[in-house]
């Protein structure tokens, strides 16, 4: 069926999809470009579910061997709901490959939204994805390739293209082109007062210099122009705000401002047939301003900063933006492309791929996306499938356990500056979030928990970019305690860097022996599992466990996630509760 598909045969056949679709070991075991070619065909319950869960992390199967897929399709299915898939996935037997020891109790969804549909390709021959992307259209097979600005559709059995998507992106920088009253021309900064200046295109000749606008220029250095309902403006940013100027009348028309922040980068959208400029800023704020008039209707944050890149998106006839950043911590580029809606304000994606340079198609009601002129991604407004548990709304960074009111419970923290609590056998959240109500930003790098009376407490570090504290939660009430009136024997202290461990067993030092083959790890911890000590480091997304029992520690199984695992703990019976992303998971040992 797959040969069929790629050869151009009889691979429209949507019952011949969903059989293959929904069969675990073809998931698990099948060359994944062949994969891909049958998930748009799926059409009956099961093959769409199916075709979720794969695309939920498809970019990470083009290089995965056959066991890390298996492990990470368990989770996926586990994120979408479906504990009866996660586990026929983790039983598929691989040829040469020992068994699936571990098993997803449960897991959370905040990352596998609807409207997702995941990686189709490479359109770079020389990263070694060729043959092309390969879509549904219209019922048939097509490929995408890249040519003269544009995504070609090509039938699979013919070669002939079928349809056209234009790529669009911003494209700002210290000059930009425009075209005034039929008049080509060219609109720069570069004069001495440092104020847009336009020329003739063809001349050189000086034309105008735009007057200032509000507190906006000199120094203008990222300019673009946009054309909107046929009458050309200018849009010019310093770092600090964003003004805009009609530059038929070569007039103000206002200023983007944000109160105690920068904005870094905008992109223009159409909102119930009304232009409007979406900006991101130094930190981590989307803001939505009405083009006319220049004020701003609506506001979101998430947990990136620094969001210097954006470019307009139309999902399903709506507008969106699509947003990198930077961590919040060290202000490294992220390997995330986050997908916001306009209206509301909200962030419902993540793609797992970092870009400098990010270019959008439409075609129908999809969306593809290109980074950097070589992977595309697809996104729609598709129907939901799976019934998917919220979790935390940005990076978890720390898991622990206790016991409250009788029944064991995960405490986790996260970027999203929130604790939460989840009922260990069955994931759902115990009680309603808890944050700290203050303005500055709370992200929490650590968690304990302890026992004061039998009452249980936790204990969080938090991060605010400038200083490092400690927070004390009573969980049996649901809310943060003042320092004067912590518990005597509370612990401040929350103890060295998690991110150098230092593990040992009987007093042996193993924090070398440990570390893995990734060489940095991002979340340990020890426990027992089945009466044996156990270690479980991650570095990224792979995960080692350590069995400690004799004198010299051996691998007992190995694990691999969607993405980084960032928190980890071993439950008193003897799961492993991971943060990886914005989700968690629970994993049994089989």
């Amino acid at each position: 069926m797959s040969d069929d598909l790629r050869n151009g045969g009889q691979g429209g056949d949507p019952a011949l999809a969903d059989g293959l679709s929904a069969d675990p070991g073809f998931l698990v075991t099948a060359d994944p470009e062949r994969v891909v070619a049958l998930l748009d065909l799926a059409s009956g319950p099961a093959g769409r579910l199916a075709a979720a869960v794969y695309r939920a992390s498809a970019g990470t199967h083009h290089d995965a061997d056959p066991a890390a897929r298996r492990q990470i399709l368990s989770v996926d299915a586990a994120r979408h709901g479906d504990r009866d898939l996660a586990d026929r996935l983790a039983a598929v037997a691989i040829p040469g490959v020992p068994a699936a020891r571990w098993r997803v109790e449960w897991a959370t969804g905040s990352q596998v939204h609807p409207g997702f549909l995941g990686f189709l390709g490479s359109l770079d021959d020389s990263a070694g994805h060729w043959p092309p992307p390969v879509v549904a259209f219209e019922g048939r097979p097509a490929t995408i390739t890249r040519a003269d600005g544009a995504l070609p559709l090509r039938d699979l059995a013919t070669g002939e293209e079928v349809a056209r998507a234009p790529l669009t992106g911003s494209v700002r920088g210290k000059e930009t082109t425009a075209v005034v009253d039929g008049r080509p021309v060219e609109v720069s900064c570069d004069g001495p007062d440092g104020l847009p200046r336009i020329l003739d295109a063809s001349t050189g000749e000086l034309l105008a210099v735009l007057p200032a606008c509000g507190k906006a220029g000199p120094a203008m250095y990222c300019l673009e122009s946009v054309t909107i309902h046929g009458r050309p403006y200018l849009l010019a940013g310093d770092e600090k705000r964003v003004a805009v100027w009609d530059l038929t009348t070569r007039e103000p028309v206002g200023e983007l401002e944000s109160d105690g922040d920068d904005l870094l980068s905008w992109a223009v959208v159409t909102l119930d047939g009304r232009p409007h400029v979406v900006t991101g800023s130094l930190l981590g704020k989307v803001e939505v301003w009405d083009f006319a008039t220049c004020e701003r209707i609506g506001v979101g944050r998430g947990d990136d900063r620094e969001l210097r890149l954006m470019a307009a998106a139309t999902i399903g006839g709506r507008p969106h933006v699509l947003t990198v950043g930077c961590d919040p911590y060290v202000g490294t580029p992220l390997d995330a492309i986050d997908v916001w809606s306009v209206d509301p304000v909200q962030r419902i994606d993540r793609i797992p791929a970092g870009a400098k340079k990010v270019e959008t198609a439409v075609l129908g009601d999809r969306c593809h996306v290109v980074a950097d002129d070589s992977v595309v991604w697809e996104l729609s407004r598709a129907e939901p499938v799976g019934s998917r548990a919220p979790g935390h709304g940005a990076t978890v960074t720390a898991v622990a356990t206790t016991v409250l009111d009788g029944r064991p419970v995960a405490v986790t923290g996260s970027h999203d500056e929130t604790l939460r609590l989840w009922d260990l056998a069955t994931g759902r959240p115990v009680g309603p979030p808890l944050s700290a109500d203050t303005d500055d930003y709370d992200g929490v790098t650590r968690v304990r928990t302890t026992l004061v009376d039998g009452r249980p407490y936790a204990v969080t570090r938090h991060d605010s970019g400038y200083d490092e504290y400690a927070r004390v939660w009573d969980l049996t009430a649901g809310e943060e305690l003042a320092d004067d009136s912590w518990p005597a024997e509370m612990a401040e202290s929350m103890g060295d860097d998690c991110s150098v461990p230092s593990l040992s067993v009987d007093g042996r030092e193993m924090d070398d022996t440990l570390l893995g083959p990734a060489g940095e790890v991002t979340a340990f911890a020890t426990g027992t599992v089945d009466g044996r000590p156990v270690a479980v480091v991650a570095a990224l997304r792979r995960v080692r466990v350590w069995d400690l029992t004799g004198e010299t520690p051996a691998v007992a199984d190995e694990l691999v996630f969607p993405q980084n695992v960032g928190a980890v703990a071993v439950t008193p019976k003897g799961r492993l509760l991971f943060g990886f992303g914005a989700d968690l998971a629970v994993l049994r040992r089989f």
